[in-house]
């Protein structure tokens, strides 16, 4: 008996051109000292390194890390969980890092989507697709975003 209903229709998908590897430690000590966000790490991190890709790669697949609004459900489906699973699939289907990220915005603390590019600027995505500017790479500061904190 075959329940291949049961099967997930797999879907296309290519993944980012990887340009740069740094270590875990440059990826921290480069958000610290160039952006002033600060790391949110585990004691015993199991990540040793970070792939980084262009900023027209990150382009390209900004908009397959955004999801519908109506996910959302306060307190159990929000802010940080669509920027966990924007982190998920940036390296599950994309095969590059991102990282949650903390820090304020006009509606107050907020969690969301960051990545450096492989020439190592910071960029912010909003991963819920009920804001005007979800699914586009911006800078800290743009969109009332300030970065404070990443998880790593």
């Amino acid at each position: 008996m075959c329940f291949s209903f049961f099967k997930k229709k797999e879907e296309t998908v290519i993944p980012a051109n990887i340009v740069l590897e740094i270590t875990r430690n440059d990826f921290i000590n480069t958000l610290r000292d160039r952006y002033n966000i600060e790391p949110i790490s585990l004691s015993n991190p199991l990540d040793s390194s970070l792939k980084l890709t262009t900023k027209e790669e990150l382009d390209r697949v900004a908009p397959d890390l955004v999801y519908p609004a109506d996910w959302y459900v306060d307190e159990l489906w929000d802010c940080e969980e669509y920027g966990l699973q924007a982190q998920l699939d940036a390296g599950r289907k994309f095969k590059f890092s991102a990282r949650l990220c903390l820090g304020d915005m006009d509606l107050g603390y907020h969690g969301f989507l960051m990545t450096l590019d492989s020439d190592l600027n910071l960029w912010l995505l909003e991963p819920n697709a009920g804001f005007p500017y979800a699914g586009m790479w911006f800078k800290s500061g743009e969109n009332g975003y300030l970065s404070k904190k990443v998880f790593i």
